[in-house]
């Protein structure tokens, strides 16, 4: 493994619930689309018996998995990272990982048709991939933040297709003055992407979350919203950032199989993360 470029894969199902399709739809990729790659790959529980506690369902399998992934990156002391994660908790330890390696030269876009800007207490399901960015930005458990390696301000992070938010996520945007870059402008190329560039930063990572996508371009999400993105514009787009800006981090997240065929359409996606380096 090259110590500069880590190549992770961390399987985690827990953050969603009682269910393994995220296991399963990381292991699909890992079968077919990462042949002769080599991976570091985080152990995950595979034990169904998840109990809610701290507000969080499956909390000590997440806690524990998120400690192996601190120390991972304690070890390989990367420079960039390609993540293939179940959950979108699988996000906390890279990006903040990144965040203390850049001393904060890192803006975060959050490809994602939800926040997950939810604390333990205000999220209605207790799941944890709908927290993980509030996690990001420093508030949530308090031993799941220590872990973590920094915390990340809100004008550090874009929102990126966002569109299904619980009230609040809508507080919290509102308060914070996050910036959220609707689709449809994307689709007519009137987001100038050098907004970035404005607010001082040089690197970015991209998270992708697939629910990002249309459900009819892509329906093998777990919580599908409509008005997403088709392939041919996310790919432009994340295409235009690199010609742009020094990508240190990306990630592919939330892949739901509902048939072994529909991981062949995540070819180009995953091509993308290998040659970010």
């Amino acid at each position: 493994m090259d110590d500069k470029f880590m190549k992770l894969l961390f399987p985690q199902w827990q953050g969603s619930g009682n269910n393994r399709d995220l296991y399963n739809g990381v292991k699909l990729i890992q079968e077919h689309l990462l042949k002769n790659q080599t991976f570091k790959e985080i152990r995950v529980s595979l034990d169904e018996e998840l109990v809610e506690k701290n507000n969080i369902i499956g909390y000590d399998y997440i806690y524990n998995q998120l400690a192996e992934t601190v120390e991972a990156l304690r070890e390989e002391k990367p420079e960039k990272i390609f993540l293939i994660g179940g959950d979108c908790g699988t996000e906390l330890a890279p990006v903040t990982y990144l965040n203390k390696k850049l001393d904060g030269d890192l803006n975060v876009l959050w490809l994602d048709a939800h926040g997950d800007l939810n604390t333990p207490e205000s999220s209605p399901s207790k799941a944890f991939h709908g927290m993980p960015l509030r996690a990001i930005l420093g508030e949530g458990d308090p031993s799941i933040l220590d872990l973590c390696f920094s915390k990340l301000s809100s004008k550090q992070v874009s929102l990126v297709g966002g569109r299904d938010f619980d009230r609040p996520e809508i507080d919290y945007i509102r308060n914070h003055n996050m910036e959220n870059l609707p689709i449809d402008k994307i689709k007519k190329g009137d987001v100038d992407l050098n907004f970035i560039k404005e607010k001082g930063y040089n690197n970015i990572y991209i998270h992708l979350d697939l629910d990002v996508l249309d459900p009819e371009s892509f329906p093998h999400v777990m919580l599908p919203v409509s008005n997403g993105f088709d392939f041919q514009t996310l790919l432009r787009f994340i295409n235009d950032l690199k010609n742009i800006y020094n990508i240190v981090g990306y990630s592919i997240q939330e892949f739901s199989p509902l048939n072994g065929d529909s991981v062949k359409l995540l070819k180009e996606l995953v091509d993308f993360g290998l040659n970010i380096d």
